[in-house]
């Protein structure tokens, strides 16, 4: 499987965009923790998180291309899927954007479910600790983050959906919230909340 240090080296080279570095590493945390909640690998899971928006950027953040042409870069990197990239990490690469009508894949596993609630939640709790008076993660709340999901002109462009079929692996909505504020609690000085 590809190393984490493969993986930051192709975020440098495809990612320029400030915010999106920081989505990913978000999601990777996230994912990390959700791997260990779900026991299961958590290097796989981080990585996944991690890779999910490589080619955003590279697409020029046109939703027709995004993920359609994450094969385009394995390809362009010499990495192979099932050997380089797990069979399960591409698969929920590829279905965290099942909404485009390009892509085969839809979420089916834990890990599908985990990485497109984990990629969601990361940015509507970056809102949520924005219009904090101190703009830190560590003064958002669960029930708050519970609270503002409801309102539907709050962080509008977060698809509250995704976050929700969560549920479908088993986990609460309490537990995914609780989960990934600790996860961006932890490296809040790196992230700038």
């Amino acid at each position: 499987m590809v190393t984490r240090e493969r993986v930051q080296e192709l975020l440098d080279k495809y990612v320029s965009t400030e915010w999106l570095k920081l989505h990913m590493r978000e999601s990777e945390v996230i994912m990390r923790k959700l791997a260990k909640h779900f026991e299961e690998d958590e290097n796989l899971w981080g990585l996944s998180g991690l890779l999910h928006d490589i080619d955003f950027d590279y697409v020029n953040k046109d939703p027709e291309r995004h993920v359609v042409e994450f094969d385009k870069i394995l390809e362009m990197e010499n990495l192979k899927i099932g050997e380089d990239i797990p069979e399960e990490m591409y698969h929920a690469i590829k279905a965290h954007y099942e909404e485009n009508p390009a892509i085969e894949e839809k979420r089916e596993s834990d890990l599908d479910y985990a990485l497109s609630a984990a990629e969601n939640i990361s940015g509507f709790l970056v809102a949520c600790a924005l219009v904090q008076p101190d703009k830190r993660i560590k003064s958002v709340g669960v029930e708050s983050v519970l609270k503002k999901l409801k309102k539907k002109d709050f962080a509008k462009a977060v698809s509250r959906e995704l976050i929700y079929d969560i549920e479908k692996t088993g986990m609460s909505l309490e537990e995914l919230v609780s989960i990934a504020l600790e996860s961006l609690d932890e490296i809040s000085e790196e992230i700038g909340l």
